[in-house]
């Protein structure tokens, strides 16, 4: 007979949640994900002086040999960089730096005024499939971000599918696999920032759904503008732009994370125009003004709304 399990924590500076519907010792099988977390997030974090990817950056202008996990995110963010044409950038580490995001979230206060800096071009990272080797350009430095976050996720969920239905939620990043009993997949809804009811409630079965935004993360800079964490790569600096939120439905989490920062960077309408040239992907915006646009795909999917 089959069991609901559920685990709750922190990581990556965010809340991670998992469900589990499986006949299996479900206990058993989520109390191992928060150290198998850990030792990702301990090759990926650039807040981490002593990950691997911190190494890489240590070494920019030469080739170094990379474990699988960092391998695999560098593949996916390039991937990610050539779907949005650049508007995903995993090179845009100096402008955070830049903007005065140098430091987990928690402890940004007030950062130095500086010039922006724009991120270099993500076509100069190379690859080398055979040797698993990585060289990013010389003076530049890698930020995997929304990919880490989309990838561990969609890993977390690929390793427990075999278990049962389950469904995994890193800081809005949610993967679900198959469903639970008599239902046609996980009910997940879209958040109303300006409200407490949902915007939207829909099944997840085998895809991924994926929320970002500049409503969180912001801080104020002693030059008196303000400031987010989603940066423009053209420029250098936080992206000015009428969205507020979007949330991005695909098969993949790391690639729905990098529609979403395309869509965000692009406006609205532009965004929303563009993510409909994407055949296998669907999306919800909420503009700054408090208006909502979705794509007609998007409202395809939704079995509940209140989009008023």
């Amino acid at each position: 007979m089959k069991s609901l399990f559920h685990l709750a924590w922190r990581a990556m500076g965010c809340a991670v949640s998992v469900q589990l519907e499986t006949a299996a010792d479900g206990h058993t099988l989520l109390k191992a994900l928060p150290d198998w977390m850990e030792a990702v997030e301990a090759r990926l974090s650039r807040f981490r002086p002593a990950s691997e990817l911190m190494h890489l950056n240590a070494q920019a202008g030469e080739w170094v040999a990379l474990g699988e996990v960092l391998f695999a995110n560098i593949q996916a963010a390039k991937h990610a960089a050539r779907l949005t044409d650049g508007a995903f950038n995993p090179l845009i580490l100096p402008a955070l730096l830049a903007s005065g995001y140098d430091r987990s979230f928690e402890a940004v206060s007030q950062p130095p005024t500086t010039e922006p800096v724009p991120a270099m071009d993500w076509r100069a990272i190379e690859i080398r499939l055979a040797t698993r080797e990585v060289r990013i350009p010389a003076g530049s430095a890698l930020d995997l971000g929304g990919i880490a976050k989309g990838w561990t996720a969609e890993n977390l969920a690929n390793d427990l599918a075999p278990y049962g239905a389950c469904l995994v939620n890193i800081g809005g990043d949610l993967v679900g696999r198959g469903a639970p009993a008599d239902l046609p997949g996980w009910e997940v809804q879209v958040a109303d920032p300006f409200g407490d009811s949902p915007l939207a409630t829909l099944w997840l079965r085998d895809a991924s759904l994926v929320t970002s935004g500049v409503d969180f993360r912001r801080w104020q800079g002693r030059d008196g503008r303000p400031h987010h964490h989603i940066m423009d790569p053209f420029t250098g600096k936080s992206a000015n732009t009428d969205v507020l939120t979007v949330t991005i439905h695909h098969p993949t989490a790391t690639t729905a994370e990098a529609y979403a920062k395309a869509v965000l960077l692009r406006g609205a309408d532009a965004g929303l125009n563009w993510l409909q040239t994407r055949w296998d992907a669907s999306g919800l915006v909420v503009r700054r003004d408090g208006a909502v646009l979705t794509s007609p795909q998007f409202l395809a999917r939704v079995s509940e709304r209140n989009l008023a």
